[in-house]
């Protein structure tokens, strides 16, 4: 037991001294280096050393912390296939296996008399073009996997061959986890997060983990409709005559849990529910999400659990809270809640 617990010591502290090193070294290489911001995309040696020096960076990043996994994955494919793929597309690298290709491709649109700066969509297309179609697909598929293994990327070649399912999830999260801007956008895409969270947690019997994704992601999305609502959230936060003290903040993003249960339902957002000759309090659900989510506390575990593990059956509770929760606040994508 001691030994494995030295071991254990030991592989923290080599970690973090490779951390470190990682660390000093990406911030030494980027002092110095003589990265090029303008791109011209005609000079093709001159972006695949850009593209390259780019994936460095970018796995460099990785290496010292600074990104995940999904980020890493995400800039070199935006390095591997905008930058350098397409660019010999465009610039006619590709043209000796496509050109035949391409010919019968016209020859079909010509004998059905299709304009030059005319096309046909999917469904409206002859079965001769359709499969000389796939057949160019293909083609460029395979160019762009070559192109993966030329640039030091076998890892994304492999996965998209095996899991293309998984290669799309990484990359859908990565290049939002980039390019997302404004709180809105980026909120819905955190509340997503805990979701999909708390799913794989319950799936591994982790249901306290689980319990306070769900709660952390009810919180993003009374936010979120406070955002969305700010004409009415004003009015709610004047007809309740809050004093300062219990206030704090007038900015949905910086109030407690508390207060926005407190204003959504005010506003009408967290209803009540009816079934069965029941009637289920909204508010006390949310407070419930709220305080279970409070449990990752020790202190409050301690408190006010009555037991210091989360079972199946308590993690109902939450899980279908949260369901009926979520299914009533402006998310996602639903018309605004009318006023109550």
């Amino acid at each position: 037991m001691e030994d494995a617990e030295a071991e254990r010591i030991e592989k923290a502290i080599c970690h973090f001294q490779r951390r470190v090193e990682k660390a000093l070294a990406l911030e030494k290489f980027l002092i110095e280096i003589d990265f090029p911001d303008k791109l011209d995309l005609n000079d093709l040696p001159a972006l695949e050393k850009r593209a390259r020096l780019y994936i460095f960076i970018a796995q460099a990043r990785y290496d010292a912390g600074d990104i995940s996994e999904h980020e890493l994955l995400f800039h070199k494919c935006f390095a591997i296939e905008t930058q350098v793929h397409e660019s010999r597309w465009t610039n006619g690298a590709y043209d000796a296996s496509l050109k035949h290709i391409t010919e019968k491709m016209k020859a079909v649109e010509k004998y059905h008399g299709l304009a030059d700066d005319e096309f046909w969509l999917k469904s409206d297309a002859p079965e001769d073009y359709l499969r000389l179609s796939t057949e160019y697909d293909k083609v460029m598929e395979q160019k762009l996997l070559n192109t993966f293994v030329e640039f030091g990327a076998t890892d994304l070649k492999e996965l998209y061959l095996s899991n293309r399912e998984e290669f799309d999830r990484l990359h859908d999260i990565g290049g939002k986890s980039i390019f997302l801007k404004g709180d809105i956008p980026r909120l819905k895409f955190l509340a997503s997060s805990y979701e999909e969270e708390a799913g794989r947690a319950e799936q591994a019997g982790a249901f306290l983990a689980a319990s306070v994704m769900l709660g952390s992601a009810i919180e993003t999305r009374l936010i979120v409709t406070c955002l969305e609502n700010q004409e009415k959230i004003k009015e709610v936060f004047d007809k309740l005559h809050l004093t300062n003290k219990e206030l704090k903040s007038k900015n949905p993003v910086t109030c407690s849990l508390d207060m926005l249960i407190k204003v959504c339902s005010a506003a009408g957002w967290i209803p009540d529910y009816k079934a069965g000759g029941f009637s289920f309090s909204g508010s006390k659900m949310a407070e419930f999400l709220r305080s279970t989510r409070n449990q990752v506390h020790p202190k409050v575990k301690l408190k006010n659990s009555k037991g210091l593990v989360m079972g199946l059956e308590q993690f109902k509770d939450i899980r279908s809270a949260h369901s009926l929760l979520s299914s009533s606040l402006n998310w996602p994508n639903k018309q605004k809640q009318p006023d109550a």
